[in-house]
C-alpha cells in the first residue's frame, strides 16, 4: 500500500510527489495515463516563471505563485537547469497608467517587493522599439525548459524510491475504511487494484472528468470546465531583438497577447484566448488570427509590422466556471465533506500553475494535518 497516489505527471503531479517522497519520506506512486511524463498542459505553456503580480491578495494564485516562483528558482539554481531571470515589462499607453499603477500596487500587496514603475522616456530607452508607453518591470520574472525540469523531477522521485506507472489510466475510486482503493487499467484494458492512504488528482484537463469518475459529483453542483485555446505564432526574424517579456495590461481571462521568448531568444506572440465547443482539443493554429495578433501587438510594438508571422503551436487552459461564474482561483479541496478526507482535486489549476507547482505540495500537506 502507497502512503500516496498522485494521478497524472504533468508539472503540478510530478512537484507534488517529489515534495511527499522526497521532502517528507512517504512511499508515492505516481499514474499517468500518457507513455510519457508531461504530455498534457504541461507540454504546452508559456514557461514563463511568474512574479505574482495579478492574483488577488489572499488567493491561492497570489500565496502559491509567489512561493513557488522561490522554491522553482532555488531548485533550478541547486540543480543547475536550464532557465534565465529576463524579466518582464508590463506596458500600458497613457491612459492606461492608473491601472498599470493598480496592477504595481496589486503585486506589492502579494509580496513581490522588486517591481519598478517606469516612465515613457526610460522605457523607451531600455526597450527601444516599443511603442511611447509607461511600463512596470517586474526582474524576478523568467522563463525556463519545462521539460528539462520535469524530467530532473520525474528522475529524482525515482531515485528516492518512487513507482511511476505510465500507459495506466486511473477508472475508478472506492473509500475502504481509513484507505483508499483505485482501480487502474492498462492500454490492453486489463484492470488491477491499488491501495493508498491518501490521493491528489492532479490530472489538469482532465481533472473534472476524474473527480467525477472517483465520485464526487461536482458537476451536479454547477461545477464545470471549459477548454480555453490559447495561440502563438512566431516571429523567426526577430530572434535576439528583446531581452526581457513584454506584456499587455490584463484582459478578464489573459494575460493578453505579449512577446515571449525562449531560451535560445525566440520571439513568439500569443497567446490569445479561445473557448472550444464541447471541449474537443484542438492545437491548430488558424493563420487567419494573424491580422488580430498584429493589431494587439502593434500598440506597444509597431515594428512588429515589419516581421513576417508563422503559426505555431497553441495550448489549453482548463478554465473552472461554478454555476457559470467563472472561478479566477486554484481549486484545490480535501474530500472531508464526503466522507473522503484523503482524496484531494485540483480543479482549474491554468496560470500560474506551473510557477506555483512546488509550493502546493507544502500547502496540500495542511489541508492533512
Amino acid at each position: 500500500m502507497y502512503d500516496l497516489i498522485v494521478i497524472g505527471a504533468g508539472a503540478v503531479g510530478l512537484s507534488v510527489a517529489r515534495y511527499f517522497q522526497v521532502e517528507r519520506h512517504w512511499r508515492c506512486l505516481v499514474l499517468e495515463k500518457e507513455p510519457r511524463i508531461g504530455q498534457g498542459i504541461s507540454s504546452r505553456n508559456s514557461e514563463v516563471i511568474h512574479a505574482g503580480l495579478y492574483y488577488p491578495t489572499g488567493s491561492l494564485k497570489a500565496r502559491l505563485c509567489v512561493e513557488g516562483k522561490e522554491r522553482l528558482y532555488h531548485y533550478l539554481e541547486r540543480n543547475t537547469l536550464p532557465h534565465q531571470r529576463c524579466g518582464k515589462y508590463v506596458v500600458a499607453a497613457t491612459d492606461q497608467e492608473n491601472e498599470l499603477e493598480q496592477l504595481a500596487d496589486q503585486g506589492s500587496a502579494n509580496g513581490v517587493s522588486d517591481l519598478e514603475l517606469i516612465d515613457e522616456v526610460t522605457a523607451c530607452q531600455r526597450v527601444e522599439s516599443l511603442a511611447p508607453c509607461t511600463a512596470l518591470f517586474s526582474p524576478s520574472t523568467g522563463i525556463l525548459s519545462a521539460d528539462s525540469w520535469m524530467r530532473h523531477l520525474a528522475g529524482e522521485f525515482q531515485a528516492a524510491g518512487g513507482d511511476l506507472a505510465l500507459n495506466t489510466v486511473f477508472c475508478d475510486m472506492t473509500p475502504a475504511g481509513d484507505t483508499l482503493q483505485l482501480t487502474v487499467a492498462d492500454p490492453a484494458g486489463d484492470t488491477m487494484t491499488i491501495q493508498a492512504e491518501k490521493t491528489v488528482n492532479a490530472t489538469g484537463l482532465s481533472a473534472l472528468e476524474v473527480a467525477e469518475a472517483a465520485g464526487f459529483e461536482y458537476q451536479k453542483r454547477g461545477y464545470e470546465v471549459k477548454y480555453c485555446k490559447g495561440s502563438y505564432f512566431s516571429v523567426p526574424d526577430a530572434r535576439g531583438n528583446f531581452q526581457s517579456l513584454i506584456y499587455p495590461l490584463p484582459t478578464p481571462n489573459s494575460l493578453g497577447i505579449h512577446i515571449r521568448l525562449d531560451l535560445l531568444g525566440e520571439v513568439r506572440l500569443g497567446p490569445d484566448a479561445e473557448y472550444l465547443p464541447d471541449n474537443v482539443p484542438v492545437y491548430t493554429v488558424d493563420p487567419a488570427l494573424e491580422t488580430e495578433f498584429r493589431r494587439q501587438v502593434r500598440r506597444y510594438w509597431p515594428a512588429v509590422d515589419q516581421y513576417p508571422l508563422e503559426p505555431d503551436w497553441a495550448g489549453i487552459r482548463p478554465h473552472l466556471f461554478v454555476e457559470n461564474s467563472f472561478y479566477q482561483d486554484f481549486f484545490m479541496r480535501s474530500e472531508v465533506d464526503s466522507d473522503c478526507p484523503g482524496w484531494i482535486n485540483l480543479l482549474g489549476i491554468d496560470s500560474p500553475g506551473l510557477t506555483a507547482a512546488m509550493a502546493i505540495g507544502p500547502y496540500l500537506e495542511t489541508l492533512w494535518a
